[in-house]
C-alpha cells in the first residue's frame, strides 16, 4: 500500500460513548454526526451563522461554545476527500478518509461515507494498537465534543506511514552506539564484577536468589526462585564457552529434578557456540541479550563504575 497524504488530520468521537463505532467501523462504513437540532439545508447551503444564532439564542449558550459546536459541525459538512478522520474503536487507532456527500438520516442525524473502508491498520498492515502509540495522541479520546482538529496530525501520518520522527530515528541510533560500546565494557569487566552483574540482573527481573556455588574460578552456578511462578533455576555464567561445553550443562541440567530452566550466560562465545531452537527450559544469554539487559535494568552507571 503507497502513503497516504491529509490536507488536515481530524478526530470523530462516533456517539455518545461510543455508541456508533460498531455500526459505522464494522458495518455500514460511515463516518456518524448527531446535532439532530441543527437544520441540515441551512448547513448544506454554509449558512453558519444559523447555527450558531441557534446556540447563542435559543440554547442560551456563550460566544465560545456556540462557536465551539458550529465549528464541528462545520467540519463535517465542509471537510473533502483529503482530510484524513481517525477515531479509537476496540482500543485501536482508526482511520478512513470520506466521501463529502452528507445522508440526512430519518432520526435527523447525519452520515458521510467512508471511502473504502475504515482501517486499523498501517500501510505494511500492522495493527495500530493502542499501547504502541504516543500518550498525547491518545489524549485526543479525552475531547468533550463530537469533531475537533487533531494537534499530533504530524505523528499520525508518520504512524500510517511507517515512518518514525527524527527524534525516535536519533535515539534509535544512539541506543545502538550505547549497546555497542556498554557491551564492550561488560566483556572487560573483571570476573567477579561479571557475576555481580549477572546476578543484579536476575534480581531486577524478579528472581530471588537460593545460593552462589562456585565450581571453578570462571563458572559460578546462581540458584534462584521466582516468587510469582514459584519456578526454580540454575544460573550458568562464562566468560567463554564452546557447543561442546554447552552440551554438557545442557545433560546434566536434564538429569535434575528441582529446577525449571537453565540459563547458560556467556559475553564472549566461540564461534560455534549458537542459541537453540525455541526450548522453554534452557535459555543462551550472549553478549547482545546481556547488554540490553543491562540497559533495562538500570545497570549502565554500575557497568561505568566497575570497569573504571
Amino acid at each position: 500500500m503507497k502513503q497516504i497524504k491529509a490536507s488536515k488530520v481530524l478526530f470523530i468521537k462516533l456517539g455518545r460513548k461510543g455508541g456508533w463505532e460498531e455500526d459505522c467501523i464494522e458495518k455500514n462504513q460511515t463516518l456518524h454526526l448527531g446535532y439532530r437540532e441543527v437544520d441540515h439545508s441551512e448547513c448544506l447551503k454554509g449558512n453558519w451563522k444559523a447555527a450558531n444564532d441557534y446556540y447563542l439564542k435559543t440554547k442560551k449558550c456563550n460566544q465560545g461554545t456556540a462557536t465551539s459546536h458550529t465549528n464541528q459541525i462545520k467540519y463535517f459538512y465542509e471537510s473533502d476527500d483529503t482530510v484524513l478522520w481517525i477515531t479509537f474503536y476496540a482500543n485501536k487507532l482508526w482511520w478512513c478518509f470520506s466521501k463529502p456527500d452528507i445522508l440526512l438520516l430519518p432520526d435527523k442525524t447525519k452520515t458521510r461515507k467512508v471511502i473504502g473502508k475504515w482501517s486499523d491498520k498501517d500501510i505494511s498492515g500492522k495493527k495500530l494498537a493502542a499501547d504502541n502509540l504516543s500518550g498525547k495522541l491518545l489524549k485526543t479520546q479525552g475531547f468533550r465534543g463530537t469533531i475537533c482538529e487533531v494537534p499530533e496530525s504530524a505523528y499520525v501520518l508518520l504512524k500510517i506511514n511507517c515512518e518514525e520522527p527524527l527524534e525516535v530515528i536519533e535515539t534509535r541510533e544512539a541506543l545502538n552506539i550505547l549497546e555497542t560500546k556498554l557491551g564492550s565494557l561488560i566483556k572487560h569487566l573483571q570476573w567477579k564484577d561479571f557475576e555481580i552483574l549477572i546476578d543484579l540482573i536476575f534480581r531486577q527481573a524478579g528472581w530471588q536468589r537460593l545460593g552462589v556455588t562456585g565450581k571453578t574460578e570462571k563458572t559460578l552456578d546462581l540458584d534462584l526462585l521466582s516468587p510469582v511462578t514459584n519456578e526454580k533455576a540454575i544460573v550458568q555464567i562464562k566468560s567463554s564457552s564452546n557447543s561442546k561445553e554447552f552440551r554438557h550443562y545442557m545433560a546434566e541440567f536434564e538429569k535434575t529434578r528441582n529446577y525449571h530452566k537453565l540459563f547458560y550466560v556467556v559475553h564472549s562465545p566461540e564461534k560455534n557456540l549458537q542459541p537453540l531452537p525455541t526450548n522453554e527450559k534452557i535459555k543462551l544469554l550472549l553478549l547482545d541479550e546481556i547488554t540490553k539487559l543491562s540497559i533495562n535494568s538500570g545497570l549502565i552507571d554500575w557497568i561505568i563504575k566497575k570497569a573504571s
